[in-house]
């Protein structure tokens, strides 16, 4: 599995790097704006591709609050950005099939819009525009944040500006998801070989119907998992039997939620809008997830996935790829921890 998906993960750090350059803060603020209904559809673009966690995009969202958009957009930004990013789509690519790469950021949008316009009619007025005083700082939810401060203009010319992104995704970036896609992969791989001999053999009560998305929403909702890591498990689960849509419930739930991030989110938004917002997650997602799987019997597509092995040899530049992925995962996951000790 790591072999199949270290080249897509690679590339997809040089382009986050890249994105980093463009959608810093100050450009976010000024793309989503304050029209309340507008800056629910650009925040929803804007987060789709971003690489933050449901725990680093928390500074960004009070941020948005505090430049005066509304909780709508400010919930649209919160859900996108989490459920979907470009290196966690070109891992989706690597592992499963074309149908579950294209449906991810499809249905994080959507869920994000929808949330995000449920929460604008909630939202008053007068409350929409007030700011949360920064003499109230959002705490981190986890030890180790996916760039836990918002991205910053980087000055120069152009070539010191990629030098920059790359040294942010190979650095910051790989360095905070580091601890959580070696827990993916290794996890994903304690799955693939206990289920490995039983996979055909699973109750068709677990791994269908409604027994499926609903295991898979409370599995996600109180579970830490950033979009990146939850991909290899996704996989393995796709590989046991479970239905390309409860696939993508996982994918959108996990990543988007988890008890810590709901705390501090509650300091955000209110307790009544993180409900909301929890309710609206889920809802959507569970609905993406019955629509992608009608669409794949629709077009008589089989659901398809590489967990290893199935050509028998890979090229000399996935091996390159998974050992120098594995190097930066093994480094940035014990030095940090060296430092301290």
């Amino acid at each position: 599995m790591l072999v199949e998906s270290a080249l897509f993960f690679l590339l997809g750090l040089i382009l986050a790097g890249v994105i980093w350059l463009v959608l810093n803060e100050k450009n976010v603020r000024r793309i989503v704006g304050e029209n309340k209904y507008q800056a629910v559809f650009r925040a929803a673009l804007v987060g789709v591709p971003l690489p933050l966690c449901s725990c680093s995009v928390l500074p960004v969202a009070r941020q948005l609050r505090e430049s005066g958009v509304g909780k709508g957009g400010t919930v649209s930004f919160l859900i996108a950005t989490p459920e979907s990013s470009v290196d966690s789509i070109l891992l989706t690519y690597s592992l499963t099939d074309p149908l579950l790469t294209v449906a991810r950021p499809i249905a994080a949008f959507l869920t994000a819009v929808v949330a995000g316009v449920a929460e604008s009619s909630f939202e008053d007025s007068t409350i929409s525009r007030r700011a949360i005083p920064v003499s109230q700082p959002v705490a981190a939810c986890c030890d180790s944040c996916c760039a836990a401060e918002p991205p910053a203009a980087t000055s120069g010319g152009a070539f010191a500006k990629l030098t920059a992104g790359l040294r942010h995704s190979f650095t910051t970036l790989i360095g905070d998801l580091a601890p959580y896609l070696l827990m993916g992969y290794l996890l994903a791989g304690l799955v693939a070989a206990l289920l490995g001999p039983h996979m055909d053999r699973l109750p068709v009560a677990l791994t269908s119907g409604w027994a499926a998305y609903v295991g898979a929403a409370v599995v996600g909702v109180p579970l830490y998992v950033c979009a990146t890591s939850s991909t290899p498990l996704a996989a393995v689960l796709l590989a046991s039997g479970f239905p390309p849509g409860a696939i993508l419930v996982f994918l959108m739930v996990g990543p988007a939620t988890n008890i810590a991030a709901l705390t501090v989110l509650k300091k955000i938004l209110g307790l009544a809008a993180s409900l909301r917002y929890l309710a609206s997650i889920v809802i959507v997602s569970v609905a993406c997830g019955l629509a992608l799987d009608w669409l794949y019997k629709a077009l008589k597509v089989t659901p398809s996935y590489a967990l290893g092995g199935e050509n028998g040899h890979a090229g000399w530049f996935s091996i390159a790829g998974a050992v120098v992925l594995s190097a930066l995962i093994l480094w940035h996951t014990i030095a940090p921890r060296l430092k301290k000790a």
